[in-house]
C-alpha cells in the first residue's frame, strides 16, 4: 500500500517523521524524507510577510507525557495537601496562615491535571503504528 504524502500538512509530516518505523518502512521512509525537504524548499522560497514570523509547528504532547505530567503534579497536590503547606520563597503558602490562597492554589494545580487528561486522544496508539 503506498501512502500519499502530497495530501499530507506540513505538521502532519512532521508528526509522521517523529513516529515512523524506519527499518519496518524504508520505502515509505525515503518517501517521507522526498516530501519533507520539497516542503521546506517550497516554505523557504516563499517571501515572508514582515509581520508574518516563520514558525515550526508545535509538537503534539502524546498521552503518555500529559499522563506522566499530570500524575507529577496530583502527586505533589497530595503532598501538599498532606503537609497543609506548598513550599516556596519565604516561607511558601501555609493552610493555617492563609487557608485562601493555599485553596486556590490547590484547585488550581489540580484542574490542570485533570484538564490534561480530559485531553487524551482516544486510540492514539493505532494511529502511530499504520505509519
Amino acid at each position: 500500500m503506498k501512502v500519499d504524502y502530497c495530501s499530507y500538512t506540513l505538521e502532519e509530516l512532521y508528526d509522521v517523521h517523529e513516529n515512523i518505523d524506519k527499518d519496518a518502512y524504508p520505502e515509505r521512509y525515503q518517501e517521507l524524507l522526498k516530501e519533507l525537504a520539497s516542503r521546506e524548499k517550497e516554505e523557504a522560497a516563499k517571501e515572508p510577510d514582515e509581520t508574518e514570523e516563520i514558525k515550526k509547528p508545535k509538537r503534539k504532547r502524546t498521552n503518555k507525557e500529559k499522563i506522566i505530567t499530570s500524575s507529577f503534579i496530583l502527586i505533589a497536590a497530595a503532598a501538599c495537601l498532606y503537609f497543609g503547606e506548598i513550599p516556596g520563597k519565604h516561607g511558601g503558602l501555609s493552610i493555617d496562615d492563609d487557608p485562601i490562597a493555599f485553596w486556590i492554589t490547590m484547585l488550581f494545580c489540580v484542574g490542570l491535571a485533570v484538564n490534561q487528561l480530559l485531553t487524551l486522544e482516544p486510540n492514539a496508539e493505532s494511529s502511530v503504528k499504520d505509519t
